[in-house]
């Protein structure tokens, strides 16, 4: 799986683990993406700002649909980073995203 770097936005895979992570959240399950989060010490109140800048699938009516469907399955997309690693690199692509914006 991996990520790719090369873009300003969320994967596909990325979008997913999140989604079904705030589906387990939202519905107070200890599920798959939970535990995953959890062993690469991934804290979901901390990537959901820079995930929400950078996927329009994580926040409004898209939640709220999420919530009506059953949870996605996904798996952990970031290989081997930490939750801190994964955070830095949601924050530099928001961050390279803004400057593109710029220029």
């Amino acid at each position: 799986m991996g990520m790719n770097h090369a873009t300003q936005h969320l994967s596909a895979t990325e979008e997913a683990f999140l989604q079904a992570l705030l589906w387990e959240e939202g519905h107070l399950l200890r599920g798959p993406a939970t535990r995953a989060a959890e062993a690469h010490g991934l804290s979901l109140l901390r990537c959901l700002e820079p995930a929400n800048r950078l996927s329009p699938k994580l926040h409004g009516e898209a939640l709220n649909r999420l919530r009506e469907r059953a949870c996605p399955a996904a798996e952990w997309p970031w290989d081997d980073q930490s939750g801190d690693e994964v955070l830095k690199q949601l924050w530099a692509r928001l961050a390279a995203s803004a400057y593109k914006k710029m220029n």
